[in-house]
């Protein structure tokens, strides 16, 4: 009769997708119970290669390269190919990052580097039902909503969990009864991390003076509340992708009004959605509802998701958008003296060329203006309120957003506004082609787990 872990391993491969796969697959492995049942599971039950991948955090230093040695001579024995990087995590942490934090950022970024490099269709991680009971917990304790209170997704994108049904125990028994040894991270048994406090103290309590069966309660909880989250979530993504505005050189951008309009539950799986597809942190129920009054308030304000990333408010409009983009000193006008030529400025890049004659034309990004004595300038849109069109523009653009103006009597805004002149030109006079080319926005920011 085959082993229970197997058995939960083949039923989590089945719900998550890959137990027929055969693509390669990233094995995250740190020479723990954990991640060493993980390796010999896979190494059993998964049809494709496995290809180790083991981050030296350099948080325990000795340790740590022990570690190292004990995973790569675990794979050379095995016959498996192993990927190892030393990181100093310490010296890593972001500006208000904790170095749990700092060391999941650094983790998952390596594994989907030698995701991308391999390329392999999952990476796997060895997180076990007790790792969703003590998430549940943390969630509980920082303010949570439903999504909270499910723990541990069993799969999210590329990333499964093929332990997820075993516990802790039931794990290094199938690894004391195959005869496997691992290595024990002394890390764990210190208590100044929350989530080692919850493992080592507040759920021996609760299974001692409350309920024997605490860690099955809250289990059996997140299996009722599973079909009721995938029903939120689905709809937050619908909403989300509904809502979502195209606005230059911004992270994402979604329509204020109909924001406004969201009850409050589809509006927290609006952003617990954004955040997913984004990679950004979920936020908890005091800033959500932070957020919440903002929005509802006039606009112009900004908030702060994730170091420099703010959401701004602005002509009807949300906007994620990084700060160090938007808040940089204005550029100095630039007079477009030569007759072709290209020029970084502001938040993207210029180009521009004489024409021959014919029709002024305008689009978002490019423009036929005329070709006078006049020279075109391109300055600050915040310098050139005095032309029509920009006051449309949200006001986080403004400092930092191209408006070219031909002396006092035309202008053109990329994106925002047509060209606005008061004299009549010339149809055969010669014209200036004009392109501008935004910066990207921030992009794909991560890979949410």
């Amino acid at each position: 009769m085959e082993h229970p872990v197997i058995q939960n391993a083949r039923a989590a491969g089945k719900d998550q997708g890959w137990i027929e796969s055969t693509e390669p697959l990233v094995a995250a492995v740190s020479g723990g119970g954990d991640s060493v049942a993980l390796f010999f599971v896979l190494r059993e039950i998964y049809r494709g290669p496995i290809i180790v991948a083991h981050l030296d955090h350099g948080i325990r230093r000795l340790s740590s390269r022990e570690d190292a040695e004990f995973v790569l001579q675990l794979c050379k024995e095995n016959g498996i190919d192993c990927v190892l990087r030393s990181a100093c995590i310490p010296l890593q942490k972001e500006r208000g990052e904790s170095l749990e934090e700092a060391a999941r950022r650094i983790r998952y970024a390596f594994l989907e580097e030698v995701r991308r490099k391999v390329r392999a269709a999952w990476i796997a991680i060895g997180h076990n039902s007790d790792d969703t009971v003590e998430t549940i917990l943390l969630n509980l304790l920082r303010g949570t909503g439903l999504a909270g209170l499910c723990g541990l997704p069993e799969r999210r994108g590329s990333i499964i969990r093929p332990l997820i049904h075993s516990t802790r125990c039931e794990l290094r028994q199938f690894l004391r009864e195959r005869g496997f040894s691992w290595r024990e991270d002394e890390s764990n048994l210190d208590s100044q991390y929350l989530r080692n406090r919850l493992r080592n103290e507040l759920i021996p309590l609760l299974k001692r003076d409350y309920n024997p069966a605490v860690a099955r309660r809250l289990l059996s909880m997140r299996k009722t509340l599973i079909p009721c989250r995938e029903t939120l979530e689905e709809r937050g993504r619908n909403a989300a992708a509904f809502l979502r505005r195209e606005l230059p050189c911004v992270v994402s951008s979604w329509d204020l009004s109909a924001v406004r309009r969201l009850d409050p539950s589809t509006c927290a799986e609006v952003f617990r959605s954004e955040a997913a597809r984004l990679g950004l942190k979920t936020l908890d129920c005091d800033r959500f509802s932070c957020l919440m009054g903002l929005i509802h308030s006039s606009q112009g304000w900004r908030f702060q998701w994730e170091k420099s990333l703010e959401i701004r408010a602005g002509s009807g409009y949300l906007a994620l958008l990084d700060r160090k983009m938007f808040d940089r000193p204005p550029e100095e006008p630039l007079v477009l003296e030569e007759p072709s030529g290209t020029a970084r400025w502001g938040l993207g890049t210029f180009r521009w060329e004489r024409t021959e004659k014919g029709k002024l034309a305008f689009s978002d990004f490019s423009a036929f203006l005329p070709a006078l004595p006049e020279k075109p300038v391109i300055r600050s849109s915040s310098d050139a309120v005095r032309y029509r069109g920009i006051e449309t523009m949200p006001w986080f653009y403004r400092k930092g957003w191209p408006t070219v103006t031909i002396g006092d009597r035309m202008s053109w805004t990329p994106f925002w506004s047509k060209a606005c002149n008061f004299f009549e030109i010339e149809t055969n006079s010669p014209r200036v082609r004009i392109q501008f080319y935004p910066e990207a926005g921030a992009g794909e920011l991560g890979n949410g787990v």
